[in-house]
This record gives C-alpha cells, sequence and structure tokens, in this order.
C-alpha cells in the first residue's frame, strides 16, 4: 500500500531544528539536506529584473494537485502539498532578504521536486541499512513543533488547512530524521576519516599560510568624541575643543577611558565606554582618522583630532601586529571547513548514485506536468537531474 506523504503551510514559518530544514536557506555543507536544496535551486530559477507580485490565480504553484502524488519513489508517494509548501517556504525566503528578483516558478517546482526525491529517496536507503527513528523521537519533534503554536488547537487547524493529518505528520518527521540519521551515521564519520585528518588539517594551513591566514594589525580602540556642525560658529567650535581638551587632562591624570567617555562622548558608544572594538586599514572610517589611530601603540592615548564630525579622541587599549594567525587558533575552523565542504559532495554523490539506481529501475515516477501547469516541462525536465558535484575538496570554499 502507497504512504501518501504532504507538507503544510504551518511550516512557512520556518524551523531551528534539523530534521525541518530544508524550510530554511542554511548555509552549504552544515546541512546536507540544505546543501542539496541550494544546489538544485541556484541553477538557472532566479531571474534577476524587477520584481512584482503575480495574480494568485495565475500562478503556477496554485495549480499543482494538492492531494495528488506528483512523485512516486517506489510506492512512496511525494504528494503535491509537500511540493507546493516547499516552494513557498523560498519564496518567502527571497523575500525576507529583500533583494529585487523574480523567480521562474516552473525552474523553482522542478527544483523542489527534484530536492523531495532525494529525500525520500536517501531516507529509504537509511531505513534499508538498519536506521531507525524511534516514536519517542518522533513525539519529541511533534511537541517542539506545536510549542512554536499559541496551542495545539492551532497547530492542529493548521494541519488540517493544509490536508495534513497528525499521522502524515509524524511519518514526514520519520523520514527527515531518517535523512539526517544517513547523514550523521553512515556519511559523516566516513568523511571525517578520510577527509578532515589531522595530517590534511595541516597541510591545508601549510598550504594557505601565506594567502589566508595572515592577519593585519589591529587595533581594539575606545573613542571620545564631541560633535560639531560643520557650519557650527566658531564659538561653539571653541568651546567643544576645551571640553575634549580637559578630558583628555583626566586622562591623562588618570581616570578611566571608559568613565570620561560615558560622561561627555557624543557618539554612540558611549553607553558602552567609548569602545569600537577591533578595527584593522580596513574599517571604514576618515582616512585622516583612521591614519592617525592605526599607528597608536597598546596603551597609547591619541592627541585631540579634528574631523568634518567635530573633535575626537582614541585610546588603543590593545594592539594585535601583523603576522600570520597561529595554526592552534584556526585548526578547528580548518577543521569545519574541510569537513563541510566534503559532507556537502559525499551527500550529493550518494543521493545521486541512489536516484539513479531507482530510474534505472523504473521505479521513480513522476506525474507528467502537463496535467498541472498546462505547460510541459521538457523531457530532460522531467527527470530528476543529479546534482553537480566538483568531488571531495579541501580547497577553500
Amino acid at each position: 500500500m502507497r504512504r501518501r506523504l504532504s507538507a503544510g503551510r504551518h511550516r512557512l514559518e520556518g524551523r531551528k531544528d534539523k530534521t525541518m530544514s530544508w524550510t530554511r536557506v542554511s548555509l552549504p555543507g552544515r546541512r546536507a539536506l540544505a546543501v542539496l536544496m541550494a544546489a538544485v535551486l541556484l541553477a538557472g530559477l532566479l531571474a534577476v529584473g524587477c520584481s512584482g507580485e503575480k495574480e494568485e490565480e495565475e500562478s503556477a504553484l496554485n495549480k499543482i494537485p494538492l492531494q495528488d502524488a506528483v512523485v512516486i519513489v517506489d510506492g512512496t508517494e511525494i504528494r503535491g502539498a509537500w511540493l507546493r509548501n516547499w516552494c513557498l517556504t523560498q519564496l518567502l525566503q527571497l523575500k525576507r532578504q529583500g533583494l529585487p528578483m523574480e523567480v521562474d516558478e516552473y525552474s523553482l517546482i522542478k527544483a523542489g521536486r527534484d530536492l523531495l526525491t532525494r529525500i525520500v529517496v536517501v531516507a529509504r536507503e537509511a531505513q534499508r541499512q538498519g536506521l531507525t527513528v524511534s516514536d519517542e523521537e518522533i513525539q519529541e519533534k511533534l511537541a517542539e513543533e506545536m510549542s512554536r503554536f499559541p496551542s495545539t488547537e492551532a497547530w492542529l487547524e493548521s494541519l488540517k488547512n493544509s490536508g495534513l493529518s497528525r499521522e502524515e505528520r509524524k511519518e514526514e518527521i520519520r523520514l527527515e530524521a531518517l535523512f539526517f540519521k544517513y547523514q550523521d551515521e553512515i556519511v559523516a564519520p566516513e568523511v571525517m576519516s578520510t577527509v578532515a585528518t589531522p595530517e590534511m588539517i595541516r597541510g591545508y594551513y601549510d598550504k594557505y599560510r601565506d594567502e589566508i591566514f595572515q592577519q593585519p594589525r589591529q587595533v581594539h580602540l575606545l573613542h571620545l568624541m564631541r560633535s560639531v556642525a560643520r557650519d557650527a560658529p566658531e564659538e561653539e567650535r571653541l568651546r567643544e575643543k576645551e571640553v575634549i581638551d580637559k578630558a583628555r587632562e583626566r586622562i591623562v591624570g588618570g581616570e578611566s577611558f571608559e568613565d570620561v567617555a560615558r560622561e561627555l562622548s557624543s557618539d554612540t558608544t558611549a553607553l558602552k565606554g567609548g569602545d569600537l572594538g577591533w578595527i584593522n586599514d580596513s574599517a571604514p572610517m576618515i582616512p585622516e582618522l583612521k591614519d592617525a589611530v592605526m599607528e597608536l601603540e597598546e596603551g597609547e592615548l591619541s592627541s585631540v583630532l579634528e574631523s568634518p564630525h567635530g573633535y575626537h579622541l582614541f585610546l588603543a587599549k590593545e594592539v594585535k601586529p601583523a603576522g600570520v594567525i597561529p595554526f592552534e587558533q584556526v585548526k578547528d575552523e580548518i577543521r569545519d571547513r574541510l569537513f563541510a565542504e566534503a559532507l556537502k559532495s559525499r551527500m550529493e554523490r550518494h543521493a545521486n548514485e541512489l536516484v539513479q539506481q531507482l530510474q534505472a529501475q523504473g521505479k521513480i515516477k513522476i506525474l507528467p506536468s502537463t496535467l498541472y501547469l498546462g505547460r510541459a516541462l521538457t523531457p530532460k525536465e522531467e527527470q530528476v537531474v543529479p546534482v553537480q558535484s566538483e568531488g571531495d575538496s579541501t580547497e577553500a570554499p
């Protein structure tokens, strides 16, 4: 008997737990599902231009049959509701980014269909290799999801509106969890033992030490400012100059820079004692001011400096000299980078191989798009196209 899967509108709010991460745009490599999503989505999805809201009745997304299977993977149905929800989620993410672009909905639909097919295929392989998801794990995820709603009734109403039952939602959670268990228990250990080894981490550092791991001179700055308008009368300028001169005298006399800045500074950092944090030569500062402060030694107080905004006083609280960042400080970052890139590539390869095997056996059936879009995808589009992978890489992403 075929299992029917779908997804509802209630997931448009986005989730933080990993079993729902296809509803979020994640960093490449951090979650393999997000990686697969990005890979299929970016290939020809966006057409940059003037954005415009389409009338709802004109949207291809509204033609997707919510209760019908758009893909059948060896008896497991992926319903249109799941596909439509994924597409709507991507549109929501793009809207939140505020980017002026139009989306080719047909490419979006195909990207979503390919991704969801891979999710199901990988989850099935995880199950074949003996991985399971307990009822307790599923219930825990359900409880997390329900906690994001005002009440259980509101969550149930959301499920109903999306065409889902509680049992269908639980089945989705099971498949999602299986996908990540395959990643974490099958693929990740393989990657860690072959790619992110101590020898490879050290080799990466040695190869790129003089290119990536150079640290410019940095200064941890404190700032005190007295604002003066460009067209302020001369007497006002002199008055403010006198205030900051006296402030400098107090600091030289032993008072804390932070205390004086809190009392007298007109800059927004006054509440933090004038703390500007760490800056280097690339900091967005007025060139005259930056040239002066970058020459300060640790603990050195600047002279009173003038800019179009008024008068300034700086203290170099700490200084980090230019040089190579020590290996010990970046080895964990390198390990994470190598691991993420290799995991991305390896998951793509595993998913592609599994999809191709089932396609060759005739076990992946796709509902012809003409039945619900009114426009046929090309024969190539009607296939689940493999994600292009560059292979396991130790190059910088």
